[in-house]
């Protein structure tokens, strides 16, 4: 599961506040009529002025009375509905009202009425409206309506999107979402920590795994945390085709992304590493538990010193067999205990004896599983600070295996990492 559960639901704040018009011109001047004999009547208009002028005062109250005067006449024509409808909006959103304001913003525009630019601020206003009274569904609608009409608020789109994803039309967020992120992206700009994770999850609720996976890698990249880096290499070690050889090399990815793991964890990648013969990367795996933790067990502690003191020594094995590895490696008919010898050279900081001698197993055409030789040797590089060297061996290392997609993750963490 993504381990971002929750998705914020509160929109940006957007400067869309309605058009103020001067009522006392526009109703009696019988602005935006459609024809001339179209207009508000006297007694219309001086309620609705009045109200403009209670609303100004914060009388909401009082200005909603004079518009529910207003209902009594009936609208005469469009315009007069227009003006009624826009005017009650005004009172019910500032009386925070959202959901009959929702009501007469809608209606304002089914009158057809008012200048171009008076109902686009009407149907942004509409939007946010419906957002806030959680009518998502016809929010991410009427957002759809505004920005098809040529609406200019790029904050709209961020609402569309919200919407679509509040009102479970979780699809339709992730295209718009990508888009956005894909745009972003190349204009070489970061994308939003908050936009990549609605992407993710809008992915997830939508079983489009393949592309949640793709999200999560880009989080990776823009907003590298050891919680995401450790569901990414997880997933690698849940395929079916997962090697168990691979699993030391998928550990210390595990750990060079400072994933969370725990003691009793540590403890048995040390133990899988000693299997292996790798004493100085148990030794160095060991080394690292915190013991101040105060969550870590007294057993578990006497259990760390045992194994601790243990690694220890067959480090020092290791360390005084050094002069004559060389010698035992030339006499190796396996060109995989050369790979197995690099490694524990450069446990023990010998990196340049240790690139030199994977070389030799990587040109030698018995050499088994050379894609995890590969991952050894970058691993060895990334030991000796040669990044650059990693990232072309990297590059190398293609194809759909659980090694590649391993490579890939590799490649990726050192990419961030620069």
């Amino acid at each position: 599961m993504f381990f971002w559960a929750h998705i914020l639901q509160n929109t940006s704040r957007f400067s869309a506040g309605l058009r103020l018009v001067f009522l006392s011109f526009a109703l009696l001047c019988g602005k935006a009529a459609i024809s001339a004999d179209e207009g508000v009547r006297p007694d219309v208009a001086k309620l609705l002025i009045k109200a403009q002028e209670l609303h100004g005062q914060k009388q909401y109250a009082q200005a909603l009375a004079h518009i529910a005067e207003v209902d009594k006449f009936a609208p005469s024509n469009a315009l007069e509905r227009f003006h009624t409808e826009r005017m009650r909006a005004m009172v019910l959103l500032s009386n925070n009202e959202q959901a009959g304001a929702a009501q007469a913003l809608e209606a304002a525009l089914d009158s057809e009425r008012g200048e171009a630019a008076d109902r686009m601020a009407i149907m942004e206003n509409l939007v946010l409206v419906l957002y806030r009274a959680t009518a998502y569904e016809k929010s991410a609608l009427w957002a759809e309506r505004y920005l098809a009409q040529g609406g200019t608020n790029a904050g709209i789109a961020n609402v569309q999107i919200q919407a679509l994803y509040l009102s479970k039309q979780y699809p339709s967020a992730a295209k718009l979402l990508d888009k956005q992120v894909t745009e972003t992206i190349t204009a070489k700009r970061a994308p939003t920590d908050v936009q990549l994770r609605m992407l993710a999850s809008a992915y997830q609720q939508s079983k489009d795994d393949a592309n949640y996976l793709k999200t999560a890698k880009i989080i990776a990249r823009f907003y590298p945390k050891p919680e995401i880096w450790q569901e990414l290499i997880y997933r690698v070690l849940a395929r079916n085709d997962f090697p168990d050889a691979l699993e030391t090399d998928s550990n210390r990815l595990l750990r060079a992304t400072k994933s969370p793991i725990k003691t009793a964890e540590l403890m048995e990648q040390a133990q899988l590493t000693l299997k292996t013969g790798y004493a100085g990367e148990a030794f160095d795996i060991l080394s690292g538990v915190d013991r101040k933790d105060a969550s870590i067990p007294a057993s578990e502690l006497t259990r760390l010193d045992q194994m601790l003191a243990k690694v220890t020594r067959m480090r020092q094995e290791d360390e005084a067999g050094l002069g004559s590895l060389d010698a035992r490696m030339d006499a190796a008919k396996d060109p995989n205990l050369l790979v197995n010898a690099a490694l524990s050279l450069s446990f023990l900081g010998q990196h340049t004896r240790a690139l030199a001698m994977i070389d030799k197993a990587l040109a030698k055409p018995t050499l088994r599983q050379a894609e995890i030789a590969k991952l050894r040797k970058v691993y060895v590089l990334v030991r000796a600070d040669k990044r650059e060297d990693a990232l072309a061996l990297l590059d190398a290392i293609t194809g759909t295996s659980p090694e590649a997609e391993l490579a890939g993750l590799w490649r990726l963490f050192l990419q961030g990492s620069n």
